[in-house]
């Protein structure tokens, strides 16, 4: 016996009468579809003509976490902070917060217990059967990186990782039909995971998930030139992971056939928050571990989104990602990168009008072959208006210097 997880256009229960035994079912909405866990001795292309309503069939897929849970990294090696994360993808302290927004890491669980959650209250749901906490630290790494970005988000811990930090395409779709299920009780979900290759069903029920009005933030992988659901999704909003000096990492898959990722974020031995009694990455002092992987890019990217939403309001999700993705400063001569690095600053400033109250002045960046800090120029831009701005030097490299502009002829004083 072999068991399939068979995606149906409508409700599955009449799999009951066919010859398999059915272990599961799962319903994402009547819009969208079902799907169910049998065992059959049948092969796929035999299932698919018991009924019409088969739309296919597929294996129940072993799935892991984006990063492996032994990828460690030299205990000498740099560290990058989630100071570093701030400077690279310039993202304020000021100004938004994530307030008002919610957050879902669907993940390894997260150990509350940790310094970082002490003053929250996180809601946890399981639908792998092992209960609250994290047994392996993923979820607890995640879920850190997108409340020091976004720290007045409200999380959600939805767990679908056991204590070998493997899962099935099953426990994947419990998750999806809670999260379809639940669609109006959130706002952003992560999903640092994904699948070894491709799957079409996956990706469609993702896809809906999102046409539904939640942002998705999905970490790229880790395998180079390969990538897997739900990162190769349409609507997928996929990061890959670079360096904290703006490189990007030799392990951050790259997929153009499935226009992945589409903006990037530090993925590269980040310091990461550590679940108690979890051994994943290098040790550092404290409760604290070095790890690499597009796993902890994408939770940042996830607290830019909570952060930008919180300022802009229920922004629909495709804008959000043509934002990000428009805004994102290239790394010239690098494919790998999507649109580029992640840009929180030039995202929201090039999105709205001057607002002095909040703490972050509208910025945009441009790249000009020399320029010093002070110097003048004046540029018609789609999301300015024509006129003067001040430019301070972001950073420079042996090709290009980056520069942040404020308007009206007047450095802002945020400006780094």
């Amino acid at each position: 016996m072999q068991d399939w997880i068979i995606f149906t256009t409508g409700r599955p229960e009449f799999l009951y009468g066919t010859d398999c035994t059915v272990l599961e079912t799962y319903h994402f909405g009547d819009d969208v579809g079902s799907a169910a866990h049998v065992e059959c001795e049948d092969p796929p292309s035999t299932i698919r003509r018991w009924d019409r309503r088969i739309r296919s069939v597929e294996s129940n897929y072993d799935i892991g976490l984006r990063t492996a849970l032994d990828f460690v990294t030299e205990s000498n090696a740099a560290v990058a902070t989630i100071e570093d994360v701030r400077q690279l993808h310039d993202v304020p302290t000021d100004g938004a917060t994530g307030s008002g927004q919610t957050v879902v890491a669907m993940d390894s669980g997260v150990d509350t217990s940790h310094p970082l959650f002490s003053d929250r209250s996180i809601r946890q749901v399981d639908v792998t059967g092992s209960g609250s906490g994290d047994a392996v630290g993923h979820g607890t790494a995640v879920l850190g990186q997108t409340t020091r970005l976004a720290p007045e988000a409200e999380l959600i811990s939805l767990r679908i990782f056991g204590s070998e930090g493997r899962t099935k395409t099953n426990v994947i779709m419990r998750a999806y039909e809670w999260l379809h299920a639940h669609v109006d009780e959130y706002d952003v979900v992560n999903m640092s995971w994904g699948s070894s290759e491709a799957s079409d069903q996956i990706d469609r029920v993702h896809d809906r998930l999102v046409e539904k009005g939640v942002r998705d933030v999905v970490a790229a992988g880790n395998t180079g030139d390969t990538s897997g659901s739900p990162a190769t999704a349409e609507r997928a909003f996929s990061i890959g992971a670079c360096t904290e000096d703006g490189q990007m990492a030799e392990f951050s898959s790259y997929n153009p056939q499935g226009d992945n990722p589409d903006v990037s974020a530090i993925g590269k031995d980040n310091r990461l928050a550590q679940a108690s009694g979890t051994t994943m990455g290098t040790q550092l002092s404290g409760p604290w571990v070095k790890a690499s992987g597009t796993s902890f890019a994408a939770p940042e990217v996830a607290g830019m989104v909570a952060k930008y939403r919180s300022r802009e309001g229920a922004v629909p999700p495709k804008e959000i990602l043509t934002a990000f993705e428009r805004h994102a400063r290239d790394i010239r001569g690098e494919p790998r990168d999507g649109a580029g690095l992640a840009d929180y600053a030039a995202t929201v400033g090039r999105s709205t009008e001057p607002d002095e109250g909040d703490g972050e002045w509208p910025t945009t960046t441009v790249r000009v072959a020399e320029a010093d800090a002070g110097d003048r120029l004046t540029l018609s831009d789609d999301w300015f208006a024509s006129g003067e701005y001040t430019a301070t030097r972001l950073s420079q490299s042996a090709t290009e210097t980056i520069l942040h502009l404020t308007p009206n002829g007047t450095e802002n004083e945020r400006s780094k």
